[in-house]
């Protein structure tokens, strides 16, 4: 697996579909869980585990099962924890658990990549 962040807009999937074999992909907004098992590229997980939380259902215990059943996908995913703490408590608890999970796919990644204005770094 390999694990893409940065900010909103910075290029993220262009530079995942750039750099690795891309053949399908599902966009983390609005795929089922169940595409998440064979898409070479999950973009935009952020907007995934928003849509688990919102639905009452627990990301972090899915994430595994995509991992076994999806060693080699290509994951982006925003970076949340900057900038002003949200307002409302469903928005800090979304942003405290992408965070927790992105620190979870980092320790297992082959590789981590951070991207700013279309330019990928190595940082893992």
């Amino acid at each position: 697996m390999v694990l893409i962040t940065g900010g909103v807009y910075q290029g993220k999937e262009e530079f995942a579909r750039e750099h690795f074999q891309i053949k399908t992909g599902a966009d983390g907004g609005r795929a089922k869980t169940e595409e998440l098992y064979q898409a070479d590229l999950i973009a935009d997980l952020h907007l995934w585990i928003r849509g688990e939380l919102r639905a009452g259902r627990d990301p972090r215990e899915e994430i595994g099962k995509i991992l076994e059943k999806n060693p080699d996908v290509v994951i982006t995913v925003a970076e949340l924890g900057c900038g002003i703490v949200p307002a409302e408590a469903f928005d800090r608890n979304w942003r405290e658990v992408t965070g927790r999970i992105c620190c979870l796919l980092a320790q297992k990644a082959r590789a981590v990549y951070r991207v700013t204005c279309g330019i990928g770094t190595k940082i893992a």
